[in-house]
């Protein structure tokens, strides 16, 4: 999908926009556009171009305005302050041209900042983040917490480390610009140094230049000035002369107005002329050649590199007679950038050339992001200067994150409930199942409280009833065995009742009814000669209704536990006889 960005340089006497219309990885230019900047006098009393109307004034008003305005232009309130005249040459460009984009890049004066070119042994950013503070407290002459500190990785350094270009920035400056091109109806997504935009124009226009070369842009109140290496930033400044010392020349000798002498300038000074005017420029000239020779000087003896090629961009570069100049004050070549491509309908041919480096800087700015600019990243949008429209997006990420993990919380904490609750009702199931089991196997009682335990509880019982009563193996035939045992000792002649045979593996109480007293004793002595039988204790014997009672108590043998031989036969009964030789015994 096309993307347009409107790449914006500003300067003091004009506003350069390019727009292009970027996709994946390439871009076209659809425009340059060019807009003067006013005198100060013309936007005197124009309000700011985004500020709101002034409210109509009321019958109780008494009081003439100081100056009356021209005609149809609003007056800015008295004590708001008035923005500079490049604000609003950028609204009226903006006005002018109805441009539609999706996002603005522009550069920052690089006088306003301090550049260094640090090498350091990592290339991690936030660890350069880290370290720089401690890096640049010893270099810098002011409180760096009053700054904004910018940074970007340059590449590796051919000596061992990364090159690193951090840029020291006022925070109120920052401010300030941001405030000022927002008065004029934008908000950059990318703002950087102006002499980092010529570099970055510098790459753009000679991606495949090698040696050390030189690019300069001569603004009114300053000049920039980079210096490339085999294709790699060397250095970068920002002098505090520019253009203006000519106009101020052509004013001076001429006797004219700053705007006019301006106009002088451009149309018909030049450097080579031997008239008055011309001695002028010469001699207006000779701060800047000093300044920027001390440049070139500076980067030689600190760096070894000797620059031997100059390239002109900008609008001060027009003034006639100023390359020549250039080239024998410096030693150098001078030629003019054109990093415009070949197929841009505006800027075609050698003809255009002036005309392109006019606008190179704006299109090194529009086409930020795309080859051979693709690594150029310094951006001063970061921190308390962060986008607008980044910081949106990273809030709504955040919120959108946030929603996310809300959602993944509730999924989570009703999976939880839900899995308790069905563990639940598979519990309750199973309790139903045991309360089901439970009235089955003891019909006719209450439904339990407690099932388990009550099933636990009957069992037990069961169990210890069905050990006496032996029903689980030869190991616990003690009702069968006692009562068979009774029946081969009881006399024939006695006839007992037994009323009541209550048997544990510890004792036995036996209650009954015989005929006489003589007969309890005959009893009595028939238990005795029973071998399950430790003691036996008679504790009473009554008559009731010609019948006598009787009850005994009676303490059992330990019963033996069984041996891997086989177990022993029951006592108190006959062994079974032995099975002839030969003949298999019964399983």
């Amino acid at each position: 999908m096309a993307h347009r960005v409107l790449g914006i340089d500003i300067g003091q006497t004009e506003i350069k926009a390019v727009l292009v219309e970027a996709s994946w990885r390439t871009y076209a230019v659809l425009g340059a556009y060019l807009e003067p900047v006013p005198s100060a006098e013309e936007v005197a009393h124009r309000l700011p171009p985004a500020a709101p109307e002034p409210a109509p004034a009321t019958e109780k008003a008494t009081e003439p305005p100081a100056e009356t305005a021209p005609e149809n232009e609003p007056v800015a309130p008295a004590g708001e302050e008035t923005p500079p005249p490049w604000v609003f040459a950028l609204a009226d460009l903006l006005k002018k041209h109805q441009l539609e984009f999706n996002e603005v890049t522009c550069s920052l004066p690089g006088t306003r900042a301090t550049t260094r070119i640090l090498t350091l042994p990592f290339e991690n950013r936030r660890r350069i983040e880290q370290i720089l503070p401690f890096e640049l407290e010893n270099q810098v002459p002011f409180d760096l917490d009053e700054m904004h500190l910018s940074f970007e990785v340059l590449g590796k350094d051919p000596d061992g480390g990364f090159r690193v270009l951090v840029a020291l920035t006022p925070k109120p400056e920052v401010a300030m610009f941001l405030r000022h091109v927002s008065q004029a109806g934008v908000d950059p997504r990318l703002l950087d140094l102006s002499p980092y935009g010529l570099f970055a124009a510098a790459r753009q226009a000679l991606p495949q230049e090698m040696g050390a070369y030189a690019v300069l842009d001569l603004g009114s109140n300053h000049a920039d000035v980079v210096i490339m290496n085999e294709g790699q930033l060397a250095d970068l400044r920002s002098i505090p002369v520019g253009g203006e010392v000519f106009d101020r020349a052509v004013a001076e000798t001429l006797r004219l107005d700053p705007v006019r002498a301006e106009a002088v300038k451009r149309e018909k000074a030049s450097l080579n002329a031997n008239d008055v005017l011309g001695q002028a420029l010469r001699g207006a000239a000779v701060p800047f050649f000093i300044r920027l020779r001390q440049t070139l000087q500076g980067i030689r003896s600190e760096k070894g590199i000797v620059v031997t090629r100059l390239y002109l961009t900008g609008r001060g570069g027009f003034l006639d007679g100023l390359a020549a100049a250039l080239a024998e004050e410096l030693a150098v070549e001078v030629d003019w950038l054109a990093p415009f491509p070949a197929e841009t309908p505006a800027f075609a041919g050698p003809p255009d050339r002036l005309q392109q480096a006019r606008f190179g800087r704006a299109l090194a700015l529009a086409s930020r992001g795309y080859d051979p600019l693709r690594k150029v990243a310094l951006n001063l949008r970061h921190g308390p200067f962060i986008y607008r429209r980044q910081q949106l997006a990273i809030k709504s990420s955040l919120r959108s994150i946030a929603i996310i993990g809300g959602i993944i919380v509730l999924l989570l904490a009703y999976n939880i409930i839900a899995g308790h609750m069905q563990k639940r009702r598979q519990l309750q199931q199973v309790q139903d199942q045991i309360v089901q089991l439970y009235m089955k196997a003891f019909p006719g009682g209450a439904p339990p409280l407690q099932p388990l335990d009550q099933f636990r509880s009957q069992i037990g019982k069961t169990m210890a009833k069905y050990h006496a009563v032996g029903f689980f193996g030869d190991d616990n035939l003690r009702a069968i065995e006692i009562l068979k045992g009774l029946s081969e000792l009881i006399p024939p002649n006695i006839v007992v009742d037994i009323k009541k045979f209550d048997l544990t593996t510890e004792s036995l109480k036996l209650e009954g009814e015989v005929g006489s007293f003589p007969d309890v004793d005959a009893l009595e002595e028939a238990l005795k000669k029973l071998p399950a039988f430790k003691q036996v204790k008679k504790e009473s014997s009554t008559t009731v209704s010609e019948k006598v009672k009787f009850r005994f108590l009676i303490t059992l043998q330990e019963k033996k536990p069984k041996t891997t031989g086989g177990a022993p036969a029951p006592q108190g009964t006959p062994k079974p006889p032995a099975a002839p030789a030969g003949e298999a015994k019964p399983s």
